[in-house]
Formats: structure tokens, sequence, C-alpha cells
């Protein structure tokens, strides 16, 4: 796609240009990276709250780095429900502005959305993974916003490898789910999602 609907494209703008007043810290690289992660995270937690409302899981403010074996177990970055934490893995991370916002804005998504049924991918994971890739084409990235849609273009494209090779029922599923938030509500799942926490109407559909 393009272009966004007018109506879509009118909500990721003004989106991107809400007051920022959210103060995150990292330390995970231990180099200038920390501060490009400290710095898109406080703007990203704005943006989400105009675009999808009140975050229902408060994220921590102190990214921390995700361990080693969950890194090993194909995990580059979480978000823990029960507490709001955010991880990331420093060397996916470092010097890849794309996939740093990427990683970012997915897993404050979750936040977001921490209310809704929890366990099946084909929600829980794909309808995220879309929504990550719409708000990629949001101003708010400015000369990152062509890394930002390759970065959520991949991860949808690396989702569709796994499910095709039959790895697990979890990528056949995540993926599924990508495609069917694509066809059944296109751009418009963002303005969706946000509807049904203004209804307290907590269903994925």
């Amino acid at each position: 796609m393009k272009t966004m609907p007018t109506k879509v494209a009118a909500m990721l703008k003004r989106a991107s240009f809400a007051k920022n007043a959210a103060v995150f810290s990292c330390d995970i690289c231990g180099n200038e990276w920390d501060y490009f992660i400290e710095q898109w995270a406080a703007q990203i937690y704005t943006f989400l709250i105009e675009a999808l409302g009140p975050f229902q899981q408060e994220p921590l403010k102190i990214i921390l780095a995700l361990s080693d074996g969950a890194h090993s177990s194909g995990a580059n970055a979480s978000f823990e429900p029960g507490t709001g934490q955010i991880r990331l893995v420093p060397t996916i991370v470092m010097g890849k502005p794309g996939t740093t916002l990427e990683k970012l804005t997915h897993e404050m998504i979750h936040a977001s959305l921490n209310d809704f049924p929890e366990g099946d991918p084909f929600f829980e994971e794909g309808f995220v993974d879309y929504s990550v890739w719409v708000v990629a084409h949001a101003p708010i990235w400015g000369e990152h916003r062509e890394a930002m849609i390759e970065a959520a273009a991949f991860n949808i494209a690396c989702r569709r490898d796994r499910a095709m090779k039959s790895l697990s029922e979890y990528d056949a599923k995540r993926w599924a789910g990508g495609i069917y938030a694509a066809t059944a509500y296109g751009p418009w799942i963002v303005t969706k999602l946000r509807f049904r926490k203004m209804e307290g109407q907590l269903t994925w559909i």
C-alpha cells in the first residue's frame, strides 16, 4: 500500500505531533545508542497514547537487556505483562534505527493492549505485527521513516518464512493473524483497537 486512507493518515499525523512528557532510561549498549533508545522510547510512548489511547499496562521507564537464554530461543525483544518491563537485545538494535524503532513500538503496543485476551499468537502477535506496519507510516519517524517501514515489513516477511517452513504452530498462527488483520481491517486496525478500548470491549474481533 503506497498511501494510507486520508483519515488514517490524519490520525497518524495528529499522534505524531503530540507533546512528549515521558522520560526513559537505557544502559544496555554502553554507547550513544542508549541515548537514541531513550529519546525514541519517550516519543513512541506519547505517540501511542494519542494513537491507541492510554496504556493498559504502564511500561517501566527503564529499558533492560534481554537475557541470552531468551535470545537463544528466538526472541529479539520482549514485554512483560505483569511488570511492564521492556527488554531489547543490544546486538540486534544497536546502530539500526529502523529495527530499534520497530522493536520499541511492537513492545509498547503490547503494553497498550495489555488487557486484551492473551495466549493466542494469531491475535496477540499477528495483530500487533500488522499494527506496527501501519504506524510505521506516520510522520513521527522523520528521517527514519523508510527504515521503520522496511523493518516492520521485514518482521512480517520473517514471520511468513518461518510459517512456510512449518517450524511451529506459533509461527503459523502469528503470521496468519497478521494476514487476517491486514485483510479484515487494513490500515484501520489501530483505530479499531482504540475504539475497542474506549468501549471496554476488549476482544480482538
